[in-house]
């Protein structure tokens, strides 16, 4: 039978003093090597940890530096450029850098090759963020592979990933091909002993007390008993705490008087010396704390063993040892585990039932066993990722945003208006109120109403145009901020506050939900309009967008139209005497919602139907694409510095803010023009909010409706305020308006 032939390269943990997934992996990766024709190609990508290099194996090809962002687009790239078929990424929360790892939704957004996760953590209480990191990484991922039935009822009712999506398959195990343990016993001196044995890295929730606080009770009935506790301190509990942990342990085995029943090996061992002591064992204990383990490479190198296995039941042990393959005691419970010892100490033929039970079962766990199960997946992700290929050219079959849905809005909005910010998705009433937010939901919802029809948006209405209203002076300026007491907090708003009123007025006027409300937006427009000139660049800009609205409804309105061009050349002016070859931009520096100039400058050229305004919009907007886009993707200005003239340009934190407003520029400029690839560019920045930014992470939340308020270093932010989910529904309503996928919940 010919070997298949596949190109394979799997990314995780190799250091090998983080044992586990690094073991799991160099064995699956090698075990995967030789199952294929001598003309595939098997390569690894290194994540290093912060404590220095070590000595990888030799497929190693790249290394990743954890808490270095950059190094997981560079690994991306260089997966790319090079012949691989399929990805296997391994999971852990503390593999990876950032905040619960999740740097590796960089890695896995960037390829272009299809990747295959396998999942050594599925927590049923997850965090938000570490439950967004799993949600992300099965939405690109072919396939999720875990190592527990528990793990993919998990993944099913709590993470919401599809059944289609998952596989369960047994974690890997050498091939350990004799049961006869006296050679073994002899090579460690401890021939004629009856040998319990718990490896791994050592921390305090490892149990390790309860074996102690047990063995008192049946030493003196077996004299020749000894516990051998095989390996280090866990790195991280060693950088906290030191050897504290260790030398408790140390001191009630000393208290106890078992100096000579239990033996504490502080090493590294090799797999060669760990396959070795595993045989040389007849009972292998996990005394584990905590229930919420979901696999453990220890107890499945013991399965694979066929030691007789003693067991606290967490969840992978309840459900590799059930039917008998082992004996569960609970947490804590020394009483317990002495009556088990006892038990299987006394009666050798019961001893080696249990081991012989537990060797039939984990020959099946073998690497040789399992690593054909993974190529299978592996062949078939590498297939069925060339066919999706061809099909997703299809246009339509690209789409896919959400359905548009108020639900977080209206959550966040009570009878005075729209509540600034929310901690998490709890609106948060110590931020009050501001005209930022209301003007830009007032408009949105006008905007939703004309396109959807819906109830929802015709209600909201109301309460954002009497905030609109309540917020202008009798001078016609408006104030910006209320706190949730109703007190004014300014006496005159800023320039982007009044800017945003007027767009918001104007589009009201344009296209009222009520003929009532034409007028009381016309009476507060007109009112504005004298403060136009006074306004600064992004002031101007937004106003402009609801001068243009307003003489899509009064066209004649000549006295509108000359203040609508005396701001357009305002912003030429600037754009005139700051840019260059180099720099084409209005200002020295770019910072918050930026794509608002040039859609001010298209939808002005839209009425005026002067050139000058349509050139200068294309140049902008050309500039600003060049300088937020990388890897195909948007990649926005950070907050955190902005992007100053000859500087360089912050990368976090990036706000829904300027995703939006590049949408909407687009679609302006697509509106005018009429040509296709403003198209592409708009969806391409529409998907921004579902993961396609620099994180790899969606900021849109499907399960509250609501919008992140940010992309940041650590991931995105987990609260949903007003600005946020605001600017996510007015750019949904752009695509909805341009490719008619108006369903509605």
């Amino acid at each position: 039978m010919l070997k298949p032939e596949l190109n394979i390269v799997f990314v995780g943990n190799y250091s090998p003093r983080l044992c586990g997934i690094a073991t799991f992996t160099t064995d699956l990766c090698e075990a995967a090597a030789k199952l294929l024709s001598p003309r595939s190609s098997v390569f690894a990508i290194a994540v290093n940890d912060t404590d220095g290099r070590y000595a990888y194996p030799r497929r190693v090809e790249f290394i990743i530096q954890q808490t270095q962002q950059k190094d997981y687009f560079e690994a991306a790239n260089f997966i790319n450029a090079s012949n691989a078929d399929v990805v296997c990424i391994q999971h852990e929360y503390g593999i990876y850098g950032g905040w619960d790892g999740i740097y590796i939704l960089s890695l896995i957004s960037s390829l272009s090759v299809p990747a295959v996760v396998v999942l050594h953590t599925v927590l049923k209480n997850p965090t938000p963020n570490q439950k967004k990191i799993i949600q992300e990484m099965a939405q690109r991922a072919s396939y999720l592979i875990v190592m527990s039935n528990l793990a993919v009822t998990l993944l099913k009712e709590v993470y919401s990933v599809p059944a289609e999506k998952i596989r369960m398959l047994y974690h890997g195990t050498p091939d350990f091909t004799s049961l006869d343990n006296n050679r073994y016993k002899k090579r460690f001196q401890v021939e004629g002993k009856q040998t319990l044995l718990t490896f791994g890295l050592l921390s305090p929730n490892k149990g390790i007390e309860t074996v102690i606080k047990a063995l008192p009770k049946i030493v003196q009935e077996f004299p020749q008993l000894i516990y051998v506790v095989l390996g280090k301190t866990h790195p991280n509990v060693l950088r906290e705490y030191g050897e504290k942990y260790r030398t408790s342990l140390v001191a009630l085995v000393e208290e106890l008087g078992l100096q000579e029943q239990v033996i504490f090996d502080n090493r590294f061992v090799s797999l060669e010396e760990l396959y070795a002591w595993l045989m040389a064992a007849d009972i292998y204990i996990t005394p584990y704390l905590n229930e919420a383990q979901i696999v453990s490479g220890t107890l499945s190198y013991a399965i694979g063993a066929g030691n007789a296995i003693i067991s606290t039941p967490y969840w992978y042990a309840k459900e590799i040892l059930a039917e008998g393959r082992g004996r569960l005691i609970n947490f804590g419970d020394s009483n317990a585990l002495a009556s088990s010892l006892r038990d299987l100490l006394s009666d050798k033929t019961k001893l080696k039932s249990l081991r012989d039970k537990t060797y039939k079962f984990g020959r099946q766990m073998r690497w040789e066993k399992v690593s054909e199960k993974y190529l299978e997946i592996f062949k078939k992700t590498a297939a069925t990722a060339a066919k999706r290929s061809l099909t997703l050219k299809t246009p339509a079959l690209l789409l896919r945003e959400p359905p548009f849905d108020l639900a977080h809005l209206k959550r966040l909005t009570d009878d005075t208006g729209l509540i600034q910010h929310a901690k998490y998705i709890v609106p948060d009433r110590h931020t009050g109120y501001c005209l930022d937010d209301n003007s830009r939901a007032l408009m949105m919802c006008a905007w939703a109403f004309f396109l959807l029809r819906g109830e929802d948006a015709k209600e909201l209405i109301s309460t954002y145009f009497s905030f609109t209203h309540f917020m202008q002076n009798p001078d016609g300026r408006f104030r910006n901020f209320i706190d949730y007491q109703r007190h004014f907090l300014d006496e005159s708003g800023s320039d982007d506050a009044c800017g945003r009123a007027l767009w918001a007025l104007g589009y009201i006027i344009w296209r009222p939900p009520r003929n009532a409300y034409r007028s009381l937006a016309y009476e507060c427009f007109q009112k504005a309009l004298p403060h136009v000139r006074e306004l600064n660049l992004r002031g101007k800009s937004l106003a402009m967008l609801g001068l243009v609205s307003y003489l899509r409804c009064y066209q004649g309105d000549e006295s509108v139209a000359a203040k609508l061009r005396e701001c357009a050349d305002y912003l030429l002016d600037l754009y005139k005497n700051v840019s260059d070859d180099n720099w084409r931009w209005f200002e020295d520096i770019i910072c918050y919602d930026n794509g608002i100039m040039p859609m001010a400058l298209f939808q002005t050229y839209s009425i005026l139907r002067e050139e000058k305004y349509l050139k200068a919009a294309k140049e902008t907007l050309e500039f600003l694409e060049k300088t937020i886009t990388h890897n195909g993707r948007l990649s926005i200005v950070g907050s955190r510095g902005w992007y100053k003239r000859g500087g360089i340009k912050a990368k976090y934190d990036q706000q829904p803010i300027d995703a939006a407003a590049m949408v909407l520029a687009y679609q302006s400029a697509y509106r005018v023009t009429k040509e296709k690839e403003y198209l592409k560019k708009m969806r391409q920045a529409f998907g921004w909010f579902l993961g396609e930014n620099d994180m790899g992470m969606s900021l849109y939340d499907h399960e509250t409706k609501g919008c992140a308020d940010g992309l940041m270093p650590e991931g995105v932010s987990l609260n949903q305020g007003g600005e946020s989910t605001v600017s996510f529904l007015m750019a949904l309503l752009a695509m909805i308006e341009e490719y008619e996928i108006s369903s509605v919940v």
